[in-house]
């Protein structure tokens, strides 16, 4: 999939995000607040700087974990960026990239040409990554771009759309029919270029030593934290001649771009990274990941404008992941569904004003944006939202399994909220905190019912 002319306005899902850095003639009352001096409110007693950093260390990841407990047992003394800089994860590590190597397959998609025996089969090439694997069983699920396994049209044939008849993935090392693994299609969301695939009772898989069992969790960094000049590696399948490794920087940390839907018919708003790192066809689905080894983003574009070389761009983990659970939990739950239950929320909104905060400490930067809500209806209004609102906070409040979950987001990009829409399932609460006439205000969304869910696929 390549990149087209970017639009100013975004639309997706049933929140329409509008980006503009004026005020905008149908609200007449915004207050002064941003997420921090709201955190301030609550308590917060650093700088900007200080906080903003500290929504860089996400307690998910991995290493943050090992921080974690190297400071409770006494082993390690300082920051957690200092940790990262004694472990030597900003220089890339080898060993960290070829961990992240294990974890990436290339994939082939064959599609036979319905009713018409004298056209050849027609085969895409792109690449995938290991979300899950059960390595005694030989099952794993795999999350690539819906463009990799779906095709409209062929050699200038019209061709009747459908997702692939044939998928074939390879592991590293493996990339010959001898070492081919069946994968089926499970769902996935053309709108947002995401798919799942399935593996069952490969015995590859069953008896392959050199991969890792990924089958609590999958090894991914928190996009949220990325930021530019970050060092990075883009691992796939270019040209369909096996597993590849290309190393740039992020350029961008998020930006919308335009791109046609696998269908063609369609211009998508996708989120995206933007890196250096030289992207090529077939590398689609395959995995941007961080200096440790961590999964950033799903590669899926890289750009045909005539005035602009050398750019690629990625999926961020938080959202492309956020929505494979979501088509694994909903295809669970309703078999047959192939697609995504995505909660709505009837809301517009837009960026007011934003601004960059330098933290010596980590030597970076960090965005913050005013996020205001301007125009409500359904769900949103009832619920208690207005315009005028400015988005602070958003909890995400679970009791699936018998188990009490909370998830709080600190809403310091617009795209934030979007993304938690996708971990909503029924039963769940969302709880927005915003900032309204400079006084905070905590609004509970209860999705109980069905209708408060709309299915793409």
């Amino acid at each position: 999939m390549k990149k087209k002319i970017a639009l100013p306005i975004i639309a997706v899902l049933l929140i329409a995000i509008m980006f503009s850095l004026c005020a905008c003639w149908q609200l007449t009352s915004v207050d002064d607040s941003f997420p921090f001096e709201a955190a301030v409110t609550r308590g917060e007693e650093g700088s900007r700087e200080s906080w903003l950093a500290g929504l860089d260390a996400p307690a998910s990841s991995p290493l943050r974990r090992a921080y974690d407990e190297a400071v409770a047992d006494g082993s390690f003394e300082g920051t957690y960026f200092e940790f990262l800089k004694e472990l030597g994860v900003e220089s890339g590590n080898d060993a960290y990239v070829q961990s992240a190597l294990r974890s990436v397959v290339t994939i082939f998609a064959t599609f036979a040409p319905p009713g018409i025996l004298t056209m050849t089969n027609i085969v895409q090439m792109g690449s995938g990554v290991i979300y899950s694997l059960d390595k005694a069983r030989g099952d794993a699920l795999i999350v690539t771009n819906y463009h990799v396994i779906y095709n409209h049209e062929s050699a200038g044939h019209e061709r009747v759309a459908h997702i692939s008849d044939e998928i074939t993935l390879f592991l590293y090392g493996g990339e010959s029919t001898m070492s081919a693994i069946e994968a089926t299609y499970l769902g996935g969301a053309m709108e947002y270029d995401i798919a799942v695939l399935k593996v069952v009772g490969s015995p590859i898989l069953r008896e392959t030593a050199t991969h890792a069992v990924y089958a609590e969790e999958v090894v991914a960094a928190n996009s949220d934290s990325v930021t530019v000049g970050e060092r990075v590696y883009a691992i796939g399948n270019p040209l369909g001649d096996g597993m590849s490794v290309t190393e740039g920087i992020v350029s961008v940390e998020a930006e919308y771009i335009n791109v046609y839907d696998s269908a063609e018919k369609e211009i998508l708003m996708l989120l995206e990274i933007r890196t250096d790192a030289a992207i090529n066809e077939g590398n689609s689905g395959g995995g941007l990941f961080n200096g440790a080894g961590e999964l950033i983003g799903i590669v899926n574009a890289g750009s045909d404008d005539e005035d602009v070389e050398g750019f690629g761009f990625a999926i961020p983990s938080n959202l492309a992941l956020s929505l494979a659970q979501n088509i694994i939990d909903t295809c669970a739950a309703t078999p047959g569904s192939r697609g995504a239950a995505v909660a709505n929320l009837d809301i517009t909104i837009e960026v007011w004003d934003s601004h960059a905060a330098f933290d010596s400490e980590t030597g970076k930067f960090y965005i913050e944006e005013k996020t205001v809500v301007s125009e409500v209806s359904g769900l949103a209004r009832s619920m208690g939202l207005r315009e005028g609102d400015t988005l602070v906070s958003a909890s995400l409040r679970s009791s699936r399994g018998g188990t009490a979950y909370t998830r709080t987001v600190e809403l310091r990009r617009a795209y934030m909220l979007e993304n938690l829409l996708f971990e909503v399932r029924r039963g769940d609460i969302l709880a927005l905190t915003v900032s309204r006439n400079n006084s905070l205000k905590t609004i509970a969304i209860s999705y109980s019912n069905s209708s408060y869910f709309t299915l793409i696929r």
